[in-house]
């Protein structure tokens, strides 16, 4: 039993590095290309939100199909455990998403300040 809980507090933390990562490699695609001029500062925080928002369902989706293969594969016939063990997974995945999407509109919020400061300093550059 306590393997199980270690299986899931490591998925958790898993899928919360996951969307750390390809949002911190979203913000650096989305910079370079405001740092050179090439689009501004407010078509890339719209398409940084838009990956941040568009990335958390895909990775707790994965998350969430492997913990119920998982508890799949353990039982034979479906008990009164399983299906709770089903729903309490459900819900941990779902709050995990909304804590996901917070986190990732807190992000997209620096990011979209952070692409303004670059689009000034282009401008400055380019004009001085």
């Amino acid at each position: 039993m306590d393997d199980d809980f270690l299986l899931l507090n490591g998925l958790l933390l898993l899928g919360f590095v996951t969307c750390a990562a390809l949002a911190l490699a979203a913000f650096f695609a989305w910079r370079r290309p405001v740092a050179q001029g090439r689009i501004g500062a407010l078509e890339a925080g719209l398409g940084y939100a838009l990956c941040v928002a568009v990335v958390p369902p895909a990775v707790w989706w994965c998350v969430g199909t492997y913990l119920q293969g998982l508890a799949g594969l353990r039982d034979g016939a479906p008990s009164f455990w399983t299906h709770l063990a089903d729903i309490g997974v459900t819900f941990i995945v779902f709050a995990c998403l909304w804590i996901s999407w917070a986190v990732a509109f807190a992000l997209a919020c620096l990011a979209a300040w952070r692409f303004s400061v670059c689009a000034r300093r282009w401008r400055e550059q380019a004009v001085g």
